[in-house]
């Protein structure tokens, strides 16, 4: 064969893989345009144009979903607030996806590498990001900087649960295991947990440390089962040195996944490692949890979080208000203090609405306006609201029996309202996700909270049913 003939056929092959990989990358790019377009039907529309919609496709290798902008506030917002979301539909999408990288890349450099002429043009940027991630990279949650100790503010109503926390972080502090942390939505538990895995690092950089939601060991370990990879499984998490589950009331209700947590549970704790949890109850009040576990997780030190008094809400709004840099009268943070007693997530909730409003408006800051802008929160913790109370106002108001509000029915007439429900259910009352799907008729959280974020996202663009869930919060106001 002549070796022009050779070169032509050399010059044909490399035509057929560019265009392969025009192919496969249009394909790629194509999913992850829909994948968009899903999260967008769960968050309001401001917030996907902002920080989604300009998020790019770059590739999809070893498991990992490369997505770049060239914005670094853009990449630093969708990782620390959107990473679960887009995680959560992007795997059904792309197989076997362990983890997502967001890279920041100007656009003349992009420009000059996402081209496929070259197989290794893209490879070229930043090629660690390309290195195989170890297991506790691909399942750890992202840390947040900004929830450190130094940023806790400590009062009566935490100082356990903080001195504890503070304790294990130490080189030694194998003491307290497992350490067990519980209390009401918003009081801090997550911040503690990431606080800690902040403090061990630094600490114990060598360890293998996993702080993960309870979803997400339960969505890991039916991953495996389907992969036929339970060995693979056991083992990986049998090799941490320290696990962090968040929101443990989550993983009840799941036999084979309680099981497993049970004996990963038991062989770190035998093994001398580190296991960190929290919840919203006790161990013992966690109905949906096997005895045995619930025994497991009784049996190391259990903290819990007090109702937080006037002096410890007062010494949070002031700490929030430092990193704001904005003069808040001192009048609106005593009204905020005294009358948002709930959970410190609606405290820094209501500091960020008067803060909004400021910036948004120009709209002085003084206590006539503060208290019209927080008269709803106020209306609702005046009143003690029930799931009843509210099942049976939007039944009513929607010409529904309340037995419709437990049914499995999903006509739109129906399972709309049931949505609406759902959402007022968590916006006026202190109940947990699990306590509201169980009240209409044993729905699964996930039910709850998928209720929760599609009422939030059509309200921002349906200005109809907007009005109608204002009128119904007034009408439960007034019961």
């Amino acid at each position: 064969m002549s070796e022009t003939k050779v070169n032509l056929e050399l010059e044909d092959n490399n035509d057929q893989n560019i265009l392969e990989l025009n192919e496969i990358s249009s394909y790629r790019i194509n999913q992850w345009e829909k994948i968009k377009i899903l999260i967008s039907k769960n968050i309001k529309e401001i917030f996907w144009k902002a920080w989604i919609k300009p998020l790019k496709f770059e590739n999809y290798e070893n498991g990992i979903l490369y997505l770049s902008t060239d914005s670094k506030i853009i990449s630093n917002r969708a990782e620390t607030q959107y990473y679960e979301t887009i995680f959560s539909q992007a795997s059904t999408y792309f197989d076997n996806l362990k983890k997502i990288k967001f890279l920041i890349l100007p656009l003349s450099l992009k420009n000059q590498t996402t081209s496929v002429n070259n197989g290794s043009s893209f490879k070229s940027i930043e090629q660690k990001n390309y290195n195989d991630l170890s297991f506790v990279e691909s399942v750890s949650m992202k840390l947040n900087s900004k929830y450190t100790f130094d940023n806790f503010v400590v009062g009566d109503a935490n100082r356990m649960p903080y001195a504890a926390s503070k304790r294990v972080s130490e080189k030694n502090g194998l003491i307290y295991n497992p350490l067990y942390i519980y209390g009401n939505v918003g009081m801090g538990k997550t911040h503690l947990l990431n606080a800690i895995a902040i403090e061990l690092k630094e600490n114990l950089p060598n360890q293998k440390i996993v702080m993960m939601s309870a979803e997400r060991f339960m969505y890991q370990f039916i991953k495996s089962i389907r992969l036929k990879e339970t060995i693979k499984f056991k083992d990986q998490f049998r090799s941490i040195d320290v696990l962090m589950i968040d929101d443990i009331q989550f993983i009840g209700g799941k036999g084979s996944t309680q099981e497993e947590f049970f004996y990963t549970f038991n062989d770190l704790i035998n093994e001398g490692k580190q296991i960190i949890i929290s919840s919203n109850k006790s161990p013992l009040d966690l109905f949906s949890l096997d005895d045995k576990l619930k025994s497991r997780l009784a049996g190391g030190l259990v903290v819990d979080f007090l109702q937080t008094n006037y002096e410890l809400r007062l010494c949070i709004l002031k700490k929030k208000v430092e990193s704001l840099n904005i003069n808040i009268p001192s009048e609106v943070l005593d009204f905020i203090a005294r009358n948002i007693i709930n959970n410190i997530r609606e405290l820094e909730g209501a500091l960020n609405r008067i803060c909004a409003n400021f910036e948004l408006t120009d709209k002085k800051i003084n206590i006539e306006n503060s208290k019209e802008l927080l008269s709803d929160l106020i209306s609702a913790h005046d009143k003690n609201i029930s799931i009843n109370d509210i099942q049976k106002q939007v039944s009513s108001y929607y010409n529904l029996e309340i037995s419709d509000m437990s049914s499995s029915r999903r006509s739109i007439n129906i399972a709309r309202p049931r949505q609406i429900a759902m959402f007022l259910c968590k916006s006026l009352t202190s109940f947990s996700y699990p306590e509201i799907g169980k009240a209409f008729g044993g729905k699964d959280h996930t039910t709850v909270l998928h209720a929760v974020k599609k009422i939030d996202s059509l309200i921002s663009v349906d200005e109809k049913l907007k009005k109608q869930i204002s009128h119904l919060k007034k009408t439960i106001y007034s019961l």
